[in-house]
């Protein structure tokens, strides 16, 4: 059972820079928020972010020169055209992985209802040095923080980073990697999904920062065409 502004549990990527990304968020948090105790975070390894295999640690223009037709798939987002060493298809692969996050984390909430804040830099990993700048957590609470009245909410923080931000996001609502793209998370942006514990997919979502946003279910703000960017 959760209060107001209190964590219950927090899980994180393996990768030290989303460990960093706790440490400070631990130091900022507002004083009237409740956080487990630094080193009872669970470490996920399926919260890493996405695999690039061979193309890791490798310079953007040698990918392009190399891989034109696979780096172009990667900036449009077809999931089908990115394939990294003949056999890997890395969009679909996170967004696997996505899947088993959310039934790992479902799984062991015994709350009726999970309200989610996902926060996610913007990270491109066309440089596949993988910047560590920008925030990167994904967050359950309790709405926008106020109290419900609804005590029986779990809330849980995930920390990890943007591409898998974007596939949780999606996979939320039931959404393959063909959307990849098609939510722009901004450096620092954080969204709130909600969750109720007997429903297949989230309810709602909206954007929390970098400015709030109302209500609307992604299924049918892209079947609408729209393009999801927060603005800044």
């Amino acid at each position: 059972t959760s209060s107001c502004n209190q964590i219950d549990t927090i899980y994180t990527s393996p990768l030290t820079r989303a460990r960093e990304t706790l440490d400070l968020l631990r130091q900022s948090a507002p004083s009237n928020t409740l956080l487990p105790s630094k080193g009872s975070e669970i470490v996920l390894r399926n919260l890493r972010e996405i695999d690039f295999y061979s193309w890791e640690n490798r310079r953007k223009e040698d990918i392009i020169a190399k891989y034109p037709q696979e780096y172009a798939a990667w900036t449009v987002g077809d999931p089908d055209g990115l394939v990294v060493d003949g056999c890997h298809r890395p969009l679909w692969e996170v967004w696997e992985r996505a899947g088993e996050v959310w039934r790992e984390i479902r799984s062991s909430s015994s709350s009726p209802t999970t309200s989610t804040r996902l926060a996610a830099s913007s990270t491109d990993v066309t440089d596949t040095r993988r910047s560590s700048s920008g925030l990167e957590i994904e967050y359950y609470g309790n709405g926008d923080g106020d109290c419900d009245g609804n005590d029986e909410t779990t809330a849980t923080l995930l920390v990890c980073h943007g591409t898998l931000g974007q596939a949780l996001l999606g996979s939320a609502f039931g959404l393959d990697a063909t959307i990849f793209r098609r939510v722009d998370f901004p450096n620092c942006g954080m969204a709130e999904i909600v969750w109720h514990e007997e429903d297949e997919f989230a309810s709602v979502w909206r954007w929390h920062y970098p400015t709030p946003t109302e209500y609307g279910c992604l299924r049918k703000q892209l079947a609408a065409g729209d393009m999801i960017s927060a603005e800044m």
